[in-house]
C-alpha cells in the first residue's frame, strides 16, 4: 500500500513542478511585456491628447469658416437689396 501511495505522491510532485515552471515562465513572460504595455499607453495618451488639440484648432478653423461664409452672405444680400432699392427709386 505505501508504495501505490508513494507512486501517487511522485505523480503529484511532478505535477506541481510542472505547474511551477509553467508559473516561472508565465512571470518571466509579463515581466518582458511590461514596457511594451507602458509604452503603447505612454503613446496612447500623447495620441490622445493630439487628438483632443487637433480637435480644439479644427473647430477654430470651422468657426472662423462660418463666420466667412456668413459675412459674405451678408454682403451679397446687402448688395441684392441696394440693387433693388435703386431699381425703385429710379
Amino acid at each position: 500500500m505505501p508504495l501505490i501511495q508513494d507512486q501517487g505522491l511522485d505523480i503529484i510532485s511532478e505535477g506541481l513542478d510542472t505547474l511551477k515552471n509553467l508559473a516561472d515562465d508565465m512571470n518571466e513572460e509579463l515581466d518582458r511585456q511590461v514596457p511594451l504595455i507602458d509604452e503603447i499607453d505612454t503613446k496612447v495618451d500623447k495620441t490622445t491628447a493630439d487628438l483632443k488639440n487637433t480637435n480644439v484648432r479644427l473647430k477654430k478653423t470651422l468657426h472662423q469658416v462660418r463666420s466667412s461664409r456668413n459675412v459674405c452672405i451678408d454682403i451679397i444680400f446687402l448688395c441684392v437689396l441696394l440693387g433693388i432699392v435703386s431699381y425703385i427709386y429710379k
